[in-house]
């Protein structure tokens, strides 16, 4: 706030507490290590999306995965495969910019960043939600048809692949552990490309954007 923002003592701010609410505050003063300020009204703004969405992101060739609420995992194509010290690592990374995701979009909450896991334990996890969903690039079933059958929905788990996709295996294990393999139409998406196509079509769907 001080030195990227140039704010004084008297500028108003904005804070969240990641609980849902906001905070009106005035700086009053800073010292070398801290500011004060003070809250002069709270409240809990209707700004989040009432589909909770989690989502199973395999790890990608480069660092760039564009979405908040994310679970890495390692499936039989994913390249390259870094060891834990390298997972924790990148998760440091993706929890910072989470964070900055949510101060930037004017959320209440920081998405969770789960830790890296394998595929297998992903799809044979029992998880609380109303709808699994695969997406694979072999699957002709589409979100429209499954929609009419979904009609209302709280919460979804999706769960996307990295750039050489599923093998048949997998496809075959989801499918098994009661996931709903569906696709994102005729071309091939980046690994991160999928993932904000399939939220923003749920989010659509059964969301608030639609």
């Amino acid at each position: 706030m001080r030195r990227v923002l140039r704010l004084r003592p008297g500028d108003h701010v904005t804070l969240f507490d990641d609980e849902g609410r906001e905070h009106e505050a005035v700086i009053r003063s800073y010292t070398a290590e801290a500011g004060e300020l003070e809250v002069v009204k709270s409240y809990q703004p209707d700004r989040e999306s009432p589909l909770e969405i989690v989502l199973g992101q395999a790890l990608g060739k480069g660092d760039k995965i564009g979405v908040g609420t994310i679970i890495p995992f390692l499936s039989s194509y994913t390249v390259p495969r870094p060891d834990a010290k390298r997972a924790e690592q990148r998760r440091e990374r993706w929890k910072k910019i989470a964070l900055s995701a949510a101060k930037q979009s004017g959320r209440t909450r920081v998405p969770e960043i789960g830790a890296s896991t394998d595929f297998a334990t992903l799809v044979q996890k029992s998880w609380p939600c109303d709808l699994k969903l695969l997406f694979w690039e072999e699957s002709a079933q589409g979100l429209a048809g499954l929609q009419k059958e979904k009609v209302h929905l709280s919460s979804l788990l999706l769960v996307v692949g990295p750039e050489g996709g599923f093998s048949p295996d997998e496809a075959s294990e989801a499918v098994r552990q009661q996931f709903h393999s569906v696709g994102l139409g005729k071309r091939i998406l980046r690994t991160e490309t999928a993932a904000l196509a399939a939220v923003s079509l749920v989010q659509f769907l059964w969301g608030d954007m639609g």
